[in-house]
């Protein structure tokens, strides 16, 4: 439930900051408030919007929709919102899917992230910094969407289109959430050079808070996995002690020792 700083008081429209007037919101609570909330922030910047009051609901809707971002709050009535994430990746929706929820375990806040999620906000919240993370969001999927065709960084094994937003692992495509998608193109971009956590944290959540420095270890835990797999292929992100993260392509274990010499008696 929105709590007092949203219900209590007359709804002020924040400044309205437009990223994208053909961007689509969809919002999948069952809580009244909140519903009405997000169509009225939607309505004030020019979003379009769609409503789910349920798990199921939602899920139908966002394969039709196909929207930019979606709000999900972690409990409804029918699945859990982290069910409900972990069923859209698994379909394939690449977009942002950001949670909302009251639950104030921290457990929760690393789950939802651990399914694809790519961001947690606590009810109750301030109108203004919901409209800023939306707005964060939207804004660099346009980014990323502009530069299509523009931008391609090829490593052995590994190549990422940061204007389609694609990723393929020798040949083969690798799903990451729009997150991963961020952490990978900030390392990459700086292939060779250390990146330090504060440097990352900035340039793919654009703000610094506390949750999201607990919850990148997540995210480069889960990458790390998708496009390196086992321990003894190909490693493409490293751990730089008290310093931060590397990009640097180093061979998998048998190819780096060589092809083995079988003994002849």
């Amino acid at each position: 439930m929105i709590q007092a700083n949203v219900e209590d008081r007359k709804w002020e429209p924040p400044i309205a900051t437009v990223v994208d007037p053909s961007a689509k919101l969809m919002v999948i609570d069952d809580d009244p408030a909140m519903l009405q909330l997000v169509e009225l922030i939607a309505a004030e910047n020019g979003y379009e919007v769609t409503t789910a009051a349920s798990g199921a609901a939602g899920l139908r809707l966002a394969m039709e929709s196909e929207p930019d971002l979606i709000l999900l709050d972690l409990v409804l009535p029918d699945m859990s919102g982290i069910e409900v994430c972990r069923r859209l990746r698994a379909a394939g929706y690449k977009s942002t899917v950001m949670m909302v929820s009251c639950l104030q375990e921290s457990e929760d806040v690393v789950i939802g992230l651990e399914v694809g999620a790519d961001d947690y906000m606590r009810k109750p919240f301030e109108v203004r910094e919901l409209v800023a993370r939306i707005n964060a969001r939207l804004r660099r999927t346009r980014l990323l969407r502009q530069s299509a065709g523009q931008d391609r960084l090829q490593f052995p094994g590994l190549s990422i289109d940061l204007g389609r937003h694609e990723v393929r692992r020798d040949d083969r495509p690798v799903p990451l959430t729009p997150t991963e998608f961020g952490i990978l193109m900030t390392l990459a971009r700086n292939a060779g050079r250390v990146v330090s956590r504060p440097q990352l944290i900035a340039e793919v959540w654009r703000r610094r808070d506390p949750y999201q420095v607990h919850s990148l270890d997540a995210h480069l835990y889960r990458l790390r996995r998708k496009i390196q797999g086992s321990s003894d292929g190909p490693q493409y992100i490293h751990v730089v002690i008290s310093a931060g993260y590397r990009f640097e392509y180093q061979p998998g274990r048998e190819l780096a020792m060589g092809p083995r010499l079988s003994l002849v008696r």
